[in-house]
């Protein structure tokens, strides 16, 4: 009897060694981070484009100064 149960060593279930992680796994995980921030970069570009209002962006500063000049 080697173990404190009093169970033999040879009836106990035994679970297998850990496995180290392949180059396949490693390749796939990276190949997933990089398409989730592909799709952050893109969504945030779409999001800062629909954010931009064609009005103010067209106004830009000329107007006033059109006004100010004196028409015949």
């Amino acid at each position: 009897m080697s173990s404190p149960s009093g169970v033999p060593d040879d009836i106990l279930p035994q679970s297998p060694p850990p496995q180290l992680l392949s180059l396949g796994w490693a390749l796939r995980r990276a190949a997933l981070l990089l398409l989730m921030i592909f799709a952050m970069i893109v969504v945030l570009g779409w999001l800062f484009y629909a954010g931009i209002d064609p009005d103010e962006a067209s106004a830009g500063s000329s107007a006033p100064t059109e006004q100010a000049q004196p028409r015949n």
